[in-house]
């Protein structure tokens, strides 16, 4: 299907430029006719001198003809805006921050913020993507998330339509991906204004922290509960297939309440530090009972939640409610069950803390008032 559609666009152009090329001889033709009539015609020319003028006039307008078949085919800049396509909410949210609305000419069905996104055409989902709608749409840039979407990425390339890939795995790629951003749709400046902003919000919940006085663990840049590291021995102490990611923002402090995130149900899967989830756990305060797991995101078994008992509960999918948690086998005796600890969608909006764009300032407030207050 997608070899059918890139044949009917080739073939398309094609035919478009032959009926242009022809009209403008035809034009040429009935010109040189006129002049030849019209003009020469009336003058007292003899003959000889008007076929030798004849001679001269068919090649001039055949090379004026030439011209601008060259100048048709000859790499053209374009002068309409540009038109970005993008793929992943957290980009989108961004783009719409500093000031790329109006260019955006198409979105996943995810791309749900600001609520003006709504309303601009959809190119599937995340995980399906409409390949034919996005040729439709003539993008400059085609914005993609994730190694789900390289795919994606190599066939538009292959048409020479231009994608970046934006997938920011921590704070700090997050905050460089918003200047990043900004380079590409010519917005630099709000850009940086925005990242600048955002690095200093950071900044001062780390610092005025009611545990700042605590200084960062120098022995690592991720931090595990005691009471998971001795009880839980099935669970992995070194996250061997993803190296550890700068995190200044991060802060290790002492009696921090203990933190269970459940990001998917069936089967049961939760986060580690090195996360991007993880580490807006810690910089809110939170412990996650699960820092270290092979992967950033694991399948865990529950039994394991109730060896480490976590004093708070997290869930960031819908379809789960807190007394749903409490009737699994043996989870009543977790303490965030017997203490009604337990955090759905409906008390915290997921997207705030689980995507990588300037709201997760807001997420990590909200966390901050649910682990201490």
């Amino acid at each position: 299907m997608k070899k059918t559609i890139i044949f009917f666009v080739i073939f398309h152009a094609f035919v478009t430029k032959l009926n242009f090329v022809m009209h403008i001889f035809a034009k040429l033709n009935f010109a040189f006719n006129f002049i030849h009539k019209k003009i020469l015609g009336t003058r007292d020319i003899n003959k000889p001198q008007n076929n030798s003028f004849k001679f001269l006039l068919k090649p001039l307008l055949f090379s004026f003809l030439v011209l601008i078949i060259i100048s048709c085919n000859a790499p053209q800049k374009k002068s309409e805006s540009p038109r970005y396509i993008i793929t992943s909410p957290e980009v989108a949210e961004i783009i719409a921050l500093i000031g790329g609305t109006e260019n955006i000419a198409g979105v996943t069905t995810e791309c749900n913020f600001p609520p003006e996104l709504k309303e601009i055409p959809k190119v599937g989902t995340f995980g399906k993507v409409d390949f034919e709608k996005i040729i439709e749409l003539e993008p400059t840039i085609v914005f993609i998330s994730g190694l789900e979407q390289k795919h994606l990425a190599a066939e538009l390339n292959k048409l020479n339509i231009k994608t970046e890939l934006i997938y920011p795995k921590s704070i700090a790629e997050m905050i460089s991906s918003i200047r990043k951003i900004g380079k590409l749709i010519n917005k630099e400046k709000r850009a940086n204004f925005i990242a600048d902003s955002v690095k200093t919000e950071l900044t001062n919940i780390a610092d005025l922290s009611r545990r700042s006085e605590t200084k960062p663990d120098s022995t690592s840049l991720t931090n595990s509960t005691s009471s998971t590291d001795s009880t839980n021995s099935t669970i992995a102490k070194v996250n061997v297939k993803e190296p550890l990611r700068e995190k200044p923002f991060a802060r290790s402090f002492p009696n921090s309440p203990k933190v269970y995130i459940e990001i998917y149900g069936s089967p049961i899967m939760s986060v580690s530090d090195n996360s991007f989830i993880g580490e807006v756990i810690q910089i809110a305060g939170g412990d996650n009972i699960f820092a270290h797991l092979p992967r950033d995101y694991s399948r865990i078994k529950p039994e394991d939640v109730i060896l480490a008992n976590p004093e708070i509960i997290l869930l960031t999918y819908p379809g789960i409610s807190a007394e749903q948690i409490k009737e699994r086998k043996g989870w009543n005796v977790i303490s965030a069950c017997k203490t009604n600890r337990i955090h759905t969608v409906e008390d915290i909006d997921p997207d705030l803390i689980l995507r990588a764009s300037p709201r997760i300032i807001e997420g990590i407030k909200l966390l901050q008032k649910a682990f201490y207050e």
